[in-house]
């Protein structure tokens, strides 16, 4: 039996991906740190879209984790024909004074991790018919971002891996998309530390998480190579294309720039 395997589902858009799937009548394996949260969308979902659900709390984070995962995944014989990397983590502030186990942890999370489980999967999934793979990465990844440096940096990493493992895997029927959400409803910039108004209510820029999803599976499996949801976040990360990068980095270091208050 075939499954769609997403990590990081047991909130934010991860949570909403797992939801559009089931949506589709796809099984689905929960991968987070969250046993009891994925127990209660296990239920919810079983419940309610008549799929079946698999889950694993487990933390990535941790050496050996991913074969872990693919071993449980061959024990139960669970076959992921659909690989939605979610996973993430960032830490807000200036470079220099952020703590080196973040800084690690972001590049291990946004990067290493989606690398790990792409080599990890895909040769279970090159036996499957009409396997896909999803990378989650963000419009960050389009322009440079201070201080939030080392996240856009690993963004704009799986942007440009995501295109490129695409092209590979095109003749082995593997498609490959990568997900660039603007700023989204959710957690996200407050487990990040950010704490600056405007970004953290979801009354202003901000997308709601339910509203990615929705447009990342429909484009998904239209085989959409960049995935970018919203009319407003296509514009900037058209813009930032297309403007010069002292202008963007100007635009996005007032932003994101901590108030002299919070400045040591």
């Amino acid at each position: 039996m075939s499954y769609v395997l997403i990590t990081g589902s047991s909130r934010g858009i991860g949570r909403y991906l797992a939801e559009e799937c089931a949506k589709k009548g796809l099984n689905l394996i929960l991968v987070s740190r969250s046993e009891n949260k994925m127990k209660d969308l296990a239920g919810l979902f079983t419940t309610q879209y008549k799929i079946d659900v698999k889950f694993l709390a487990i933390d990535l984070m941790q050496t050996g984790a991913v074969d872990e995962l693919f071993l449980w995944c061959k024990k139960n014989l669970l076959e992921v024909r659909i690989l939605i990397n979610n996973i993430g983590y960032a830490r807000w502030g200036r470079f220099d004074q952020l703590k080196w186990d973040d800084i690690q942890e972001i590049v291990q999370l946004n990067l290493s991790t989606t690398l790990k489980m792409c080599h990890t999967f895909i040769p279970m999934m090159l036996t499957l018919p009409n396997p896909y793979i999803l990378n989650v990465a963000s419009t960050a990844g389009y322009q440079p971002v201070p201080f939030f440096s080392v996240y856009a940096a690993a963004k704009s990493a799986i942007v440009s891996f995501s295109r490129s493992l695409r092209a590979e895997l095109k003749k082995d029927g593997i498609n490959v998309s990568v997900l660039c959400p603007g700023p989204t409803a959710s957690e996200f910039f407050v487990n990040a530390g950010f704490e600056k108004k405007g970004l953290t209510d979801s009354n202003s820029v901000t997308m709601e998480p339910a509203k990615v999803a929705l447009e990342a599976i429909e484009d998904l499996f239209a085989k959409k190579a960049v995935i970018i949801p919203g009319f407003s976040n296509r514009l900037g990360v058209f813009f930032s294309k297309h403007m010069g990068t002292s202008i963007i980095l100007k635009l996005t270091g007032n932003i994101f720039k901590p108030s002299k208050k919070q400045k040591k």
